[in-house]
């Protein structure tokens, strides 16, 4: 099996507070973010999802302390109170389960402890954006035992930053980009007996934004809106000449920003219990939900406030997990297991629906001129009647239950196999009400046609026997290598959002995986040189694949997707004091048939078996780079006083296209990302000057068409965080 492992400490060390800062470290693994902090894109070995999907779940599966989150903010928040972090590489359904053909990530935060502790960490610093935006982190936490046998721990995290985007408009949003956001983490232990414990995990996290479409920029601002309407705006004095917009510098031509408010809830119990036999039974139950509430105001992205977009979503989700895990050491050693997991996801409801409303200046002369002159752009339609609304009603439930088990036998001291097989059934049952009160063609009927849509007996059911055979060898006492072939699954859905999406279109299929794997871990040189290798080769039937369809992502399947490559990481010990940890990774992914991808503009369809789509067979999928590397080192120096240390990490990244389209105009060149830290350790105290992005490489992550209105070559881009620097003071006791 293909993992990196990472300790709390070792986050410390390199600087990372999220899970994004985490794919610095580890080369196989990216994360991105587009238009919502709902739907962050976690992708190993270049497969995952991306798009603002929030009823869609990944393909790369994120753990809590053993219990599965399909909402990625819960892995999104700050790493705080952290034992270790693990990403697993390649598919894992075995164990893991659903959702995880792509790999795992698992993080696992520290129980009480058995002594008392506490510890603060204070961040100051700045982030180089158009504007120079002030951001702060706190993180502190108190644990230890509170009787004989109970412990409990308490921590908290608050994170802040200052808007990254300056505006170009006149009276443009003034706040853009602005986050703030809450986590809490309690805790208690109960040690009941010698043989029976339980652990109770409670977190909350909270955060508000002000997006402005998540760091988006436009190339081309005359064709992001067509070149008459500019003009139309500026007649009336709404809106004045986009100029200085380019993603390298980060000025937007936004009046108005998004706004959106995030709710989440957990809450988990760990029981295990040991018998006499040495064997041990784990339980594990788990609950969470969210609730999510964003606008956009200029949801037509027409830099006026003209076309508002309400987004209500809310989930709710729990599992009931039983491990039986035999004692160990024997000829063959086994764990069995059976799993339910149910979710409820719904997007609008009858009380407060998502809308999109044609906002009161629907009686300002503006409407005429611009409807007027958006008849000489590339779709000439009006952009909407007076009193236009659309609702959106969708909802989507799921049911999934499984059996699995794995054995190891140990044939030799030196050779051993692992097989584990898993039985699981899924059921789906969704609706989608969507609707206009004047079906009139206008910007709004387009991205809500059919004007009205009714499906509220949407279900699918499937079954599926995943597996998975392991031998490994011992060459020596420092060498083992070994060959892994699994098949994997992942269920199919439904598209519930708003868009010109068919009811008999909004279906997808679900997902099967063969994958191969050989690789070797050795230590040499004494112990001073680990490393792990591996080389791996993975086909995919009808991937589950996201593209912008219908003014919303959509996913769909790709009919056939070939991924190999080739890894090897290591850490090093050159003196006592210097060390050195290092990964490479060579990935391709490819469509090897794609016959219903999206279209790019200017291109025409040319899929034989897809009306309107593109054939994209022998093309990359987005933010797939072929190579991409890592290299840190750490210099440690006893001193009077304590400990003075310094650490610089540097990444590697191959050039990737950033579109669902494969346009080849949307190339990220490929660059380098540098981080440093220094700092000193005295007692309980520490303090570190660091800088993240030090070359302030300007980084696009995802391309997508701007509007409706958009000329060929008008794009909006989503970006990664700008060079930032800062201080922080540490203290634990």
């Amino acid at each position: 099996m293909a993992v990196s492992a990472i300790s709390g400490a070792a986050l410390d060390d390199a600087g990372v507070q999220t899970i994004a800062d985490l794919s610095r470290l580890v080369p196989s693994l990216e994360v991105q973010s587009t238009t919502s902090t709902t739907s962050a894109n976690f992708r190993i070995r270049r497969v995952g999802n991306l798009g603002n999907i929030p009823d869609f779940e990944p393909a790369v599966g994120v753990f809590l302390d053993g219990a599965f989150r399909a909402r990625s903010i819960f892995g999104m928040g700050e790493l705080f109170d952290v034992d270790r972090v693990e990403v697993l590489r390649g598919p894992q359904s075995t164990l893991y389960g659903k959702n995880v053909t792509g790999g795992v990530i698992a993080i696992y935060t520290a129980p009480p402890a058995d002594a008392f502790e506490w510890r603060g960490e204070v961040t100051a610093g700045n982030m180089e954006g158009a504007s120079d935006a002030n951001m702060y982190n706190f993180k502190g936490g108190i644990s230890g035992p509170l009787t004989d046998r109970i412990g409990g721990s308490l921590g908290v995290s608050y994170s802040y930053h200052d808007k990254l985007q300056e505006q170009a408009l006149t009276g443009g949003a003034s706040d853009a980009n602005e986050r703030e956001r809450y986590s809490v983490r309690g805790q208690l232990r109960w040690d009941a007996s010698d043989d029976l414990s339980l652990r109770a995990i409670l977190g909350t996290v909270q955060q508000d934004d002000n997006d402005s479409y998540s760091n988006d920029y436009f190339y081309d601002p005359q064709g992001y809106i067509a070149n008459d309407v500019l003009p139309a705006y500026q007649a009336f004095g709404v809106s004045d000449t986009c100029t200085d917009n380019d993603p390298n510098n980060r000025v937007g031509c936004n009046r108005v920003p998004t706004t959106s408010d995030l709710d989440a809830n957990e809450a988990t119990l760990l029981v295990n219990y040991v018998m006499d036999n040495g064997w041990s039974i784990d339980s594990i139950t788990s609950y969470d939900d969210y609730k999510f509430k964003g606008t956009q105001d200029d949801a037509a992205q027409v830099m006026a406030p003209l076309l508002k977009y309400h987004d209500t979503q809310e989930g709710e989700a729990w599992q009931q997990e039983l491990r039986l895990t035999s004692a160990g050491g024997e000829t063959v050693d086994w764990m069995g297991g059976l799993f339910y997991y149910h979710s409820e996801f719904k997007r609008g409801d009858e009380g407060d629906r998502a809308t999109f409303i044609w906002d009161s200046m629907s009686d300002h002369p503006i409407v005429g001129a611009v409807n007027q002159a958006v008849l000489g752009a590339p779709i000439p339609i009006p952009f909407a009647t007076q009193g236009q609304i659309g609702y959106l009603d969708g909802k989507q439930d799921t049911d999934y239950y499984a059996i699995y088990g794995q054995a190891t036998w140990n044939v030799s001291e030196k050779f051993s196999v692992t097989a584990g097989a898993r039985w699981q059934k899924e059921e789906k049952d969704a609706q989608v009400i969507q609707w206009v009160n004047d079906p009139s063609p206008s910007i709004i009927s387009i991205l809500l046609s059919p004007a009205e849509v009714s499906a509220d007996n949407l279900d699918r059911d499937t079954d599926e026997l995943t597996w998975s055979v392991t031998p490994q060898y011992f060459l020596g006492d420092d060498t083992m290598v070994f060959l892994t072939v699994a098949h994997g699954f992942k269920s199919g859905g439904f598209n519930t959002g708003f868009g010109g999406v068919a009811i008999e279109d909004r279906e997808f299929d679900d997902e099967d995986i063969m994958h191969y794997e050989a690789g070797v871990k050795t230590e040499l040189m004494e112990g001073n040189l680990r490393l792990a290798a591996s080389t791996f080769y993975t086909e995919y039937d009808d991937y589950q694949d996201a593209a912008f369809v219908g003014g919303q992502f959509t996913v769909g399947n790709a009919e056939k997707v070939e991924l190999k490559g080739v890894e090897l990481e290591g850490t090093a010990l050159l003196t006592d004091r210097l060390t050195a940890d290092f990964a490479i990774s060579y990935a391709s992914l490819e469509y090897d048939e794609n016959t219903s991808g999206q279209c790019y503009p200017g291109r025409l369809p040319d899929s034989e078996s897809s009306p309107g789509a593109c054939d994209l067979s022998g093309e990359n999928p987005i933010n797939a780079p072929e190579w991409k590397s890592h290299l840190g080192l750490t210099y440690e120096q006893p001193v009077s006083w304590g400990e003075a240390y310094a650490r610089v990490d540097w990444s590697w990244t191959d050039e990737y296209n950033t579109s669902f389209s494969a346009d080849p105009r949307l190339v990220q060149d490929s660059y380098s990302w540098i981080n440093a830290r220094i700092g000193t350790r005295w007692n309980s105290l520490e303090f570190v000057l660091w800088g993240d992005n030090l070359t302030d490489e300007d980084v696009v992550s995802v391309d997508a068409v701007a509007n409706i209105y958009a000329g060929d070559g008008s794009y909006q881009s989503f970006m990664m965080p700008p060079r930032s620097y800062g201080v922080t003071v540490r203290a634990n006791y």
